[in-house]
């Protein structure tokens, strides 16, 4: 950025260590008073370029994975960045409308990584809800939107939001205006926006990348594979609050308006020139007025002994270093071809190449930075080295697989990028069609091929000496007999709700290579068809994607939880994809209309009913005495019970007893295992997942609506379901299958474990509802069998003195890895675990049990 800005002062701290992994210790120093005057003060001489505002046609649309703009959005961008503004309507993700920012790029690039940005005043979903869009430009070269409406839930406050690009800045100017045009004071609890990061990683200064929590300081960000993007407020700080893929900031703090006042805060969006973090500090300083604390610096690639010269890879990064080694900046590759350079702060650096390509840094280079001047340095890196991998079954022809790439020698684990892709990312690649290529730094690895926790592993290890490409065939073996169910994962997210950075393809793909066979499209608010990509990517044989809805009622004045409903027609000329309407609506009211819309049959599945602010029992007073909630709304027409909610392991014991009570109190619903999968490595879908009891177990290819219908009925009438994360679970009671009744007071429950033999079980426990908890348990020790799965077989009596109902859990203690990997002391979320649906008791002989 070359013009001023802010009034700003910006500094790197780099006598300050940052921890490994962590973004710049970044500090803005306050500006002057007046710095209002300072922003968009006209210019006296008419700049030679312009920013522009227009409409969207067709084909104007940004490239990117996470582009949603569309022909009537509106553009806005000069020649260096370009923004889409939504149009009016129902709006993306958790906004509420349009006029907001749903796509930024660098306009050379133009490609998108950006989930979304609206305005967030201080208690979520609280929003301006927008209902007329202008815009113009000025003479000076800006150009302008003006998005005016009110906020969601008090229509006496005016919301007025001004973008504005000046005609060679890379930084938006959002200045957003709040009225209050009531008679009496209204409480406004803050004001900042909600950044969906879409593709790119959060980070924010000492902050670790993909951070969770709170963070205060000069900026925060996210960094993706083509583009970075910051966020600031003209004063230089700024505080928020972030999740797995999200950050609520706050720029000003809540306050009282009184009739006829007004509060504006401004900030600022940006636009990094590389995937990287030096480009986002030095465009913060920049625009700070901080030019003169900048020079420039070139990476030149030394190559090694027996190699005559380096292209820049793609892929090639660089660590800036302070002089006591810690991490502080990066620079990424980027231009055509590509070049390693970058703005840096002032001061004495140590530039370490930190991988692509397939090559390691030899050595390192001090560079001493100065003002204005050109710096030079050079970096040597060994010969690049690649391995390619093939899966294959058992009659040699192509798999869906994930491989996952372990350094065996010490060396630091392969990093392909962010964890959200299908193919390379972090140190596994998933792939449709059993190919992987990748560029590998030379050193010893373990390479492991999977398919899912009903296939045993295929493992190699190889060397790979600098310059070397080694070629790798694996076969994951199918050991883990599934017989009459099929592998489900009702709840998982895409891009297409604006809170997930994957790809529809991406999840596609991910779920045949973890062996998913029937995946729900669980949006929030948005009904998505995502079986056209599954024809595309040739993969009907592997894997189903059924229409459905996360119904969010998070923007009710009085908000009750989230929960799915599927199957549902997509309607694609519908906004939404024809949803039903959720905000300040009751879930008796959706269910009420859902089932006037037609014969055809859907599953109603209450979504982690214990997450606190977005949970059915939370939210509407569950208590398990009754079986019931007290608050007003609550409605038990419900078909099942998301007992397992992703690695959520904590909460799951407290949604169980739940699911007793429910029992108990004779409502008879299915408990199911979901991911609720917002990312690819760390949130794998199927992990855990719902086997359910159908007519076909294969053949996917002729799925139709019949199949869909026998899905539903395995969850609505037989109940005959296994939630896991890897063994394989079938029980009786008394002769009785999951989901049926058992007779009499003295119950013989037969168990059989069966899993793949990196899935290892050590404990089945059988649990009554009445009692709400274990009631017999027994050790066991799986023994391989001729098929090269784990089984172990265990009978255990339990006394039912009344109607009752029983469930079997199967557990170990191993942790799955390296298919699965978690943090430190979290290994319990990778740990085998396995729950049969209920198996109805009907101890008194009348031919019922608790409604069953």
């Amino acid at each position: 950025m070359r013009r001023r800005l802010l009034g700003l002062g910006c500094l790197v701290a780099a006598a300050c260590p940052a921890p490994a992994e962590s973004t710049p210790q970044v500090t803005v120093i306050p500006g002057k008073a007046g710095v209002w005057d300072a922003i968009f003060a006209s210019h006296e001489v008419a700049l030679p370029k312009r920013a522009r505002v227009h409409v969207m046609r067709e084909g104007e649309e940004l490239g990117g994975p996470n582009a949603i703009g569309r022909p009537g959005d509106l553009l806005l961008e000069n020649d260096e960045v370009v923004f889409v503004i939504d149009r009016l309507g129902s709006g993306a993700g958790f906004a509420e409308g349009g006029g907001n920012i749903v796509d930024a790029a660098d306009a050379r690039v133009r490609k998108d990584e950006l989930g979304q940005q609206f305005t967030y005043f201080g208690e979520f979903p609280r929003q301006g809800v927008y209902s007329v869009l202008t815009s113009g430009t000025l003479a000076a070269g800006a150009a302008w939107i003006e998005a005016r409406g009110t906020e969601l839930y008090d229509a006496n406050l005016e919301v007025t939001t001004r973008y504005t690009l000046q005609a060679s800045d890379r930084a938006l100017l959002l200045e957003t205006t709040v009225k209050n045009t009531g008679a009496g004071a209204a409480e406004v609890p803050g004001f900042g926006d909600v950044i969906q990061w879409g593709g790119t990683e959060k980070l924010a200064p000492g902050k670790v990348r993909g951070f969770k929590g709170r963070s205060s300081g000069s900026y925060v960000g996210g960094v993706g594979r083509y583009t970075s993007y910051a966020t600031t407020s003209v004063e230089g700080t700024i505080g928020g609050t972030s999740g797995g893929s999200w950050t609520d900031t706050t720029v000003r703090a809540g306050t009282a308006l009184g009739p006829g006042e007004q509060i504006t805060f401004a900030r600022i969006f940006l636009v990094g020139e590389r995937a990287d973090t030096s480009s986002l500090v030095s465009e913060l300083m920049q625009s700070a007025g901080s030019r003169q604390s900048l020079g420039n610096v070139k990476i030149d690639l030394k190559p090694s002994p027996g190699e005559a010269s380096v292209e820049v890879a793609a892929d090639a990064r660089i660590a800036v270093r302070d002089p006591a080694g810690a991490d502080v900046l990066t620079i990424h590759a980027a231009g055509s071809p590509p070049r390693l350079e970058a703005q840096l702060p002032v001061g004495r650096w140590v530039l370490a190449y930190a991988g692509g390509g397939g090559r390691t840094g030899a050595d390192t280079a001090g560079v001493d930075v100065a003002a204005n001047a050109e710096t030079r340095a050079e970096i040597t890196v060994t010969r690049a080295a690649n391995a390619a991998v093939r899966c294959a079954n058992a009659n040699g022809s192509a798999m869906p697989c994930k491989v996952t790439f372990e350094r065996a020698d010490g060396g630091p684990l392969p990093d392909f990028g962010p964890a959200h892709a299908a193919g390379p990312a972090r140190n596994q690649a998933t792939t449709a069609d059993g190919r992987v290529d990748v560029a590998l730094a030379p050193g010893a690895y373990r390479v492991t091929a999977s398919r899912g926790p009903e296939y045993a592993l295929a493992q190699e290890d190889m060397t790979l000496a600098p310059g070397e490409s080694r070629e790798l065939r694996l076969s994951p073996r199918r050991v883990v007999d599934t017989a009459g169910y099929l592998a489900c994962d009702f709840h998982q997210h895409t891009l297409l709700g604006a809170d997930s950075p994957v790809t529809t393809r991406d999840r596609i793909i991910a779920n045949a290579a973890e062996g998913v066979e029937v995946a729900v499209a669980s949006e929030h608010n948005v009904i998505a068809d995502l079986q056209p990509v599954v024809r595309a990517l040739g993969l009907e044989r592997d894997v189903v994607s059924i229409a459905g809805d996360e119904l969010t009622s998070d923007a009710s004045l009085h908000p009750w939880g989230h929960a799915n409903v599927f199957p549902l027609p997509f309607e694609p000329t519908k906004p939404r994809g024809g949803a039903p309407a959720v905000r300040d609506r009751t879930p008796g009211e959706i269910i009420d209309e859902l089932r006037g819309a037609g014969p055809a049959a859907f599953v109603f599945q209450v979504n982690h009913p214990r997450s606190g602010q977005s949970g059915y029992f939370d939210r509407l007073a569950f208590d398990p005495g009754t079986g019931a909630g007290t608050a007003a709304g609550y409605d038990g027409r419900f078909d099942a019970l998301e007992v397992w909610n992703g690695r959520n392991v904590q909460a799951r014991g407290k949604v169980l007893r739940d699911y007793f009570a429910l029992l108990r109190t004779h409502h008879p619903v299915t408990a199911t295992a979901n991911t609720d999968t917002h990312s690819i490595v760390g949130q794998e879908a199927g992990y855990p997942r719902t086997y359910v009891r159908v007519n076909l177990d294969s053949q996917l290819e002729t799925w139709g609506a019949d199949r869909t219908a026998q899905v539903v009925r395995g969850i609505k009438t037989l109940r005959d379901v296994v939630l896991t994360n890897g063994p394989m679970l079938r029980v009786t009671a008394n002769g009785a299958p999951v989901g049926g009744i058992a007779r009499g007071r003295l119950v013989k429950v037969k168990v059989h474990v069966e899993s793949a033999p990196w899935v290892v079980v050590d404990e089945v426990r059988v649990l009554r509802a009445s009692e709400q908890g274990e009631v017999q348990r027994t050790d066991i020790t799986q023994k391989p069998t001729s098929g090269g799965a784990l089984a172990a077989d265990a009978v255990l009596e339990v006394q039912v003195p009344s109607d009752d109902a029983i469930v079997v859990i199967a557990s170990g203690t191993r942790p799955m890895s390296p298919v699965l990997s978690a943090a430190a002391g979290e290994s319990s979320e990778v740990s085998p675990w396995a729950m049969s649906g209920a198996i109805w008791v009907d101890a008194d002989g009348d031919g019922r049990a608790l409604g069953r």
